[in-house]
């Protein structure tokens, strides 16, 4: 993908709109996507997180705040009147949905995407990092 230069905030919906649908191409390389590429989509983020903030005012309380993406998909889910079962094509699976508000599962780059373009939630509450569960296992001496 061509990495256009930005040199202002978006001012106009055909500038929002082409900024999302270069975050969606760039959400379904998944995995694949080159250091720079990642780069470009975290700026592409906060440009669309700036456009959003001043064109949907209703969003700006939401973003006003830090909160995790489990919150912030609870706050689209009672703002929608969704079960969390209504999650799963947007997620993947019920079992999807069940890890991911418990904790035990990160969201994936596509599942965000989803997320964002179904139920606006800010790009910002969905890629704040969540903490990695750590198990702990018993050590095992190795015998001689």
């Amino acid at each position: 993908m061509k990495i256009k230069a930005f040199t202002k905030a978006f001012s106009t919906e055909a500038e929002y709109k082409d900024a999302l649908r270069r975050i969606e191409a760039l959400v379904e390389k998944g995995d694949k996507t080159t250091a720079e590429e990642d780069a470009y989509l975290n700026l592409l983020g906060i440009l669309v997180e700036d456009y959003e903030r001043s064109h949907q005012p209703e969003l700006e309380e939401a973003v006003a705040k830090p909160v995790s993406p489990v919150e912030a998909i609870c706050w689209a889910m009672d703002r929608h009147g969704l079960r969390q079962k209504d999650l799963a094509p947007l997620i993947g699976s019920e079992s999807l949905v069940s890890s991911v508000m418990s904790g035990r599962r990160q969201l994936s780059k596509a599942m965000i995407s989803r997320l964002h373009e179904a139920l606006g939630i800010p790009f910002e509450h969905l890629f704040i990092a969540q903490p990695r569960r750590r198990f702990n296992l018993p050590r095992i001496a190795a015998v001689l």
